[in-house]
Order: C-alpha cells, then sequence, then structure tokens
C-alpha cells in the first residue's frame, strides 16, 4: 500500500474517532438534560384549565424531542462504528489502485 494511501486512511481513521467521540458527548448530554427535565416535570403542578397547553405539557414535549435526537444520534454513532469496521479489503485495494494509476500519469 503506497504511504499516501495510508496517511489518507490514518486521517480518516482519525477523523471518525473525532466524530464518534463528539457524538457520544452529545449523547450524554442529551441524557442529562432529559433527565433534568424529567425531575423539573415531576416537580410541577399543572394549574391551567383553559385548555392551553401547561409549563409540564411544554416541558413534556421537548423531553420527547430530546428522546428523539439522543435516538438519532445513537444510530449516528451505531453507523460511524459499523462504517468504521467494515472497511472492505477490497476497497483499499481499490483505493491503492486509483491512486498508483493517478501517480503514474
Amino acid at each position: 500500500m503506497s504511504e499516501e494511501l495510508k496517511e489518507g486512511l490514518a486521517r480518516v481513521e482519525e477523523e471518525a474517532h473525532q466524530i464518534v467521540e463528539a457524538v457520544a458527548l452529545q449523547n450524554e448530554q442529551i441524557r442529562i438534560t432529559i433527565a433534568r427535565l424529567d425531575e423539573i416535570i415531576a416537580l410541577l403542578t399543572p394549574k391551567d384549565d383553559a385548555g392551553e397547553p401547561t409549563l409540564s405539557d411544554l416541558l413534556a414535549h421537548l423531553i420527547a424531542q430530546n428522546r428523539e435526537q439522543l435516538i438519532l444520534s445513537r444510530k449516528t454513532f451505531e453507523l460511524l462504528v459499523d462504517l468504521q469496521q467494515s472497511v472492505p479489503d477490497k476497497t483499499v485495494e481499490a483505493l491503492e489502485k486509483r491512486f498508483s494509476s493517478l501517480a503514474k500519469a
């Protein structure tokens, strides 16, 4: 494998690790936010009888949205891990052939 290709693959792997770390941090922040919002909702007592959404309702909606974000972040994390682990040797060989043919031109 050419040195250029090795360096390129190393950069891709490093960037993938950085993305995975960022997504993991985001997941933790979302989890903390959900836990805190759950505590706030537990302390609130609905006081609105006019049919308008209460603060509790609005916060419950916010929690639902955060949970959806957490699910999407987890899926992104899993896809990145799968992508990183599933780079087949044939792809590496194809990239090497492509780079070597460009280097010869």
